[in-house]
C-alpha cells in the first residue's frame, strides 16, 4: 500500500528483471537542482531526492496520512504527540560497515538538536532528545507536541546516517554520504554530476519492496538547470530520466512514442506569493485584499504553464484531508480591488501608479529558481498589477542576496514559496515562526522584525500539531484556511506538479509521498 507505484508509462508491468533477463547498467538522471551540500540533516534545499539512494528513513510514508516500517520495524507514540518510541531492525548495517541501533539513531537525532550544526529542518526545530533504551529500541521526547513527526522523519531529510561517520568524521557529512540505503555514495564532481553504486548487501527494503539488492548497477545525477538543456539531454539519450518538463515541451514528449512520462500534483502549499506585513502597505488590510482580489489566477496559470496546472487554495487539493469545500473561496475582482486600494489611501497618480503621501506604490519580489514558471508567473502577477496602478519589480539575484533579502520586509515585501507534504501538517511548517515562518512574524529565523505577531493563527497552528483525531485535525485545518483568506497574507497561485520524462527502456520508477523518484526498484531493458 506504500506509495511507491509503478505508474503510468515508467511501469514496468511488474515484471522482476532478473527474471526478464535485463537489469545491471548506469541509469542517468538529469536534474534541475544541484544540492548546496550533502548533509541532509543540515540542508532541507532542493537537492532531496538526489541524496536518497544512499538513505534510508525510520519509516515509509504511505502518502494518505499512514506509514509503514522500514529501519524501524514498529513503534509506539504518546497521546499527547511528544513521545515517540521505536523498535528497529536488528539486520542493518552501514555502508562503512558499523551496525545500525539505537544509538546510531540517537546520534542523528543529538547530531540536528545541536544548535552549533545549524540544522534547518522541522526536525530540528521540534528539540528532539533521544534516548537508548536497549541496542535496537530507542525513545524521542520532543519539545513540543507534533502529530505529523512521522512525516517529517520519513523525508530524506531525516536519512540516517552512520554514527561513526557523524562522530568521528562530521566534516566529511557536507561531502560524501554513508548511509544504509540501496546505494552507495561513489563521488561527486561539482558543478557536473552525483553518483551512487549499488549496495549488494541490501535486504531492508520496507515491505512493499522486492527483496533484495537494487537491480541498477549505478545511478549518476546529472545537474542541468535550463529547462531546454534537460529537454535535450533526453532526446540526444544522454539522460535516461528527466527530473521536471518544462510545460512547453511535454506536450512533445506525450505525442512521441519515444518517450514515456509520469505527472502528478504535489500535496502540501502549492506556489504562492506572501505578504510580508510589517512593512506598508502590507500592515493593512485592504491593500493585502486589493493585490488578493486584483489577480485573475485562472489567467495567470493558464498562461505561465499553458495550461498543464491548476489553480490551487491554501492547500493543494492531493494533501491528505484536503478540505474541498474549501475550493474557489477567492474570487477575483478588479473593481473591488481598485476601490479598496482607493480605500486605503492608496490614488492614482498622473504616471499611473498609486501614490500616497508622496511615496509609489512598487513592490518588489526575487525569482524562486527551483520553482516551476516561477519567473514567468512573477511577470504575469506585474502586468496586472499594473493594471491596478502597483508597480512589481521581479529581480533575479544570486541565492546569497536572495535568502538575506527575503528575511528583510522592507527589501522583499512579496515573497514567492511552496512546500511539499503528505499531510495537513505542512500548513503550520509553513506560516508558524519557528518553521519556515514565510509571514516573518517575531520569534523566527529574521533579526530584523520585532513586532509583527498574529497570535491567532500560531494558537490555531499549535492545536493542529497537538491534535492525533484526524477528524478533528480536519476541521482545525480548514479553520485555518479560512482564517488565511480573510486576513489575505497569502495568495495561492498554482499546485505544484511533478513532471518526468524517460526513455522507454526505463521500467518501474517509483515515486515517494511527495513525488521524490525511488530507483531502487528500477531497471534498464534492452533497446
Amino acid at each position: 500500500r506504500g506509495r511507491l507505484r509503478a505508474r503510468g508509462l515508467l511501469a514496468g508491468g511488474g515484471g522482476d528483471a532478473d527474471a526478464l533477463g535485463d537489469g545491471g547498467g548506469q541509469l542517468v538522471v538529469a536534474i534541475r537542482a544541484e544540492p548546496a551540500q550533502l548533509n541532509p540533516l543540515v540542508d532541507q534545499g532542493s537537492g532531496a531526492h538526489s541524496v536518497r539512494p544512499a538513505l534510508d528513513s525510520l519509516v515509509w510514508d504511505n502518502g494518505d496520512g499512514t506509514h509503514a516500517p522500514w529501519l524501524a520495524s514498529s513503534w509506539e507514540v504518546s497521546d499527547d504527540a511528544t513521545t515517540y518510541v521505536f523498535h528497529l531492525r536488528k539486520d542493518v548495517h552501514f555502508h562503512d560497515g558499523t551496525p545500525f541501533n539505537a544509538a546510531a539513531v540517537k546520534a542523528n537525532f543529538d547530531y540536528v538538536n545541536n544548535p552549533a550544526n545549524k540544522s534547518t529542518g522541522s526536525t530540528a526545530k521540534l528539540k528532539p532528545v533521544a534516548t537508548v533504551i536497549d541496542e535496537y529500541t530507542v525513545s524521542v521526547k520532543l519539545g513540543t507536541p507534533e502529530s505529523s513527526f512521522l512525516t517529517l522523519i520519513a523525508a530524506p531529510y531525516f536519512g540516517i546516517l552512520s554514527q561513526q561517520q557523524i562522530e568521528q568524521d562530521p566534516k566529511s557529512l557536507a561531502t560524501k554520504l554513508i548511509g544504509t540505503g540501496p546505494f552507495k555514495f561513489d563521488s561527486w564532481v561539482k558543478g557536473q554530476s552525483l553518483t551512487y553504486v549499488r549496495n549488494d548487501d541490501y535486504q531492508w527494503a520496507p515491505a512493499q519492496f522486492h527483496a533484495g539488492a537494487a537491480y541498477l548497477d549505478s545511478v549518476k545525477y546529472v545537474f542541468l538547470p535550463e529547462d531546454q538543456t534537460r529537454y535535450n539531454a533526453l532526446t540526444t539519450k544522454e539522460a535516461h530520466v528527466v527530473d521536471y518538463i518544462a510545460p512547453e515541451y511535454a506536450k512533445s514528449v506525450k505525442q512521441s512514442a519515444d518517450y514515456q512520462n509520469e505527472e502528478f500534483l504535489l500535496p502540501g502549499v502549492g506556489y504562492s506569493l506572501h505578504f510580508n506585513t510589517r512593512r506598508a502597505p502590507f500592515d493593512k488590510l485592504e491593500v493585502r485584499q486589493a493585490l488578493l482580489h486584483g489577480l485573475n489566477r485562472e489567467e495567470i496559470v493558464a498562461s505561465a504553464t499553458f495550461g498543464a496546472y491548476p489553480v490551487q487554495e491554501y492547500l493543494a487539493s492531493t494533501t491528505p484531508d484536503f478540505n474541498k469545500e474549501l475550493k474557489n473561496k477567492i474570487s477575483y475582482d478588479a473593481d473591488k480591488a481598485n476601490r479598496l486600494l482607493d480605500e486605503a489611501g492608496w490614488t492614482l497618480g498622473a504616471n499611473g501608479l498609486r501614490q500616497k503621501d508622496g511615496q509609489e506604490l512598487v513592490l518588489t519580489a526575487y525569482e524562486s529558481l527551483p520553482q516551476p514558471q516561477n519567473k514567468e508567473t512573477l511577470q504575469l502577477v506585474a502586468q496586472q498589477w499594473g493594471k491596478l496602478g502597483v508597480k512589481l519589480n521581479v529581480l533575479a539575484g544570486d541565492a546569497g542576496s536572495k535568502t538575506l533579502d527575503s528575511l528583510d520586509p522592507a527589501k522583499t515585501p512579496v515573497a514567492p514559496g511552496m512546500v511539499g507534504r503528505a499531510d495537513p501538517d505542512v500548513i503550520k511548517s509553513n506560516y508558524y515562526p519557528t518553521n519556515r515562518n514565510v509571514l516573518l512574524q517575531k520569534g523566527g529565523v529574521s533579526q530584523k522584525v520585532n513586532s509583527f505577531v498574529d497570535d491567532k493563527l500560531n494558537g490555531l497552528l499549535d492545536a493542529i500539531a497537538a491534535e492525533t483525531d484526524a477528524a478533528k485535525r480536519l476541521q482545525l485545518t480548514g479553520d485555518v484556511q479560512r482564517y488565511l483568506i480573510a486576513q489575505a497574507y497569502v495568495i495561492p497561485i498554482f499546485e505544484e506538479p511533478q513532471a518526468f520524462a524517460g526513455a522507454t527502456t526505463v521500467k518501474d520508477v517509483g515515486f515517494e509521498a511527495v513525488g521524490r523518484p525511488s530507483f531502487y526498484a528500477t531497471w534498464l531493458a534492452k533497446p
